[in-house]
């Protein structure tokens, strides 16, 4: 691996707070690629625009919830990140419950569990 790919999966560690293994996996077999997808995220989460990052990670956490609530990893982060941007507890209850709807109950209830899961950490 690169000096220079090192310090990109660096600066997606400090600024995301996690890296998962297939962007390392990236890191090694295609690192144009990885870096292309972070130029991508840093143009949607920390840019400010209309939404502040706290609000891009609540979509995030709904979208995950939506898309493939046992991806618990990533719904974690997205609600611990969330959360340490100034999500309240009732906010992001709000928007699990937005998941419903779309989604049903189970992915509601299992957002609701992993949620529990982060508070609890925070304890």
């Amino acid at each position: 691996m690169s000096e220079k790919t090192k310090k990109l999966l660096d600066e997606m560690q400090r600024k995301r707070g996690y890296v998962y293994p297939p962007y390392e996996l990236l890191a090694k077999t295609d690192p144009d690629f990885l870096e292309a997808y972070n130029k991508i995220w840093e143009l949607i989460m920390p840019r400010k625009r209309i939404f502040p990052e706290k609000i891009k990670e609540i979509f995030y956490t709904v979208a995950i919830a939506s898309r493939n609530p046992s991806d618990k990893n990533a719904l974690k982060n997205h609600m611990r990140r969330a959360l340490e941007m100034g999500a309240t507890k009732e906010e992001m209850v709000e928007a699990l419950q937005c998941a419903f709807l779309p989604n049903g109950a189970l992915t509601m209830l299992y957002g609701m569990n992993t949620l529990m899961e982060v508070l609890k950490e925070k304890e």
